[in-house]
């Protein structure tokens, strides 16, 4: 594997990861005095609480309706072609070339940017969505370097 495919792999394999981070999310501050800890309504009470906090942050595929998809197969083709690549299949997938991976890696990374950019109000931005920015920039970084050695090896 070259030095490419292999920085395209390790940020595909970072991407998948992250589409199971949070994203994004409100903060849910509950008083410890507003949660009664005993009487009748106490277990149910701190279930809805908790429900609550864990509900006021999103992962990859619970923020997006179809990014998240888009950015799985895009991971998924990365990954694949480094999988052939090292069982020793040098092309790798023979309809996802270098410059394809890269070019699904620019457009990822720009719909990426813009939802990490734009945000709506009241949102916070989490761990997920930084994770998947920087994933989705070495995914395509990865794949021009690919891109480079292919075109590099073609005027040999």
């Amino acid at each position: 594997m070259s030095l490419g495919q292999m920085i395209a792999a390790l940020s595909a394999l970072a991407l998948v990861i992250s589409l199971f981070l949070a994203w994004g999310g409100t903060s849910v501050d509950i008083p410890a005095s507003a949660i009664p800890t005993v009487g009748p309504g106490a277990e149910p009470a701190q279930a809805a609480a908790e429900a609550a906090k864990e509900s006021a942050t999103l992962s990859g595929f619970e923020s997006q309706n179809t990014l998240d998809i888009y950015l799985a197969i895009v991971a998924g083709l990365v990954l694949i072609g480094a999988v052939l690549t090292m069982s020793g299949n040098p092309e790798g997938l023979p309809f996802a070339p270098a410059a394809a991976t890269f070019l699904l890696g620019v457009i990822g990374t720009i719909l990426t940017v813009y939802v990490l950019i734009d945000l709506p109000e009241g949102a916070e931005r989490k761990i997920g969505i930084y994770v998947a920015t920087a994933a989705i920039i070495g995914v395509t970084v990865g794949s021009y370097l690919q891109l480079r050695d292919e075109v590099a090896e073609s005027y040999r």
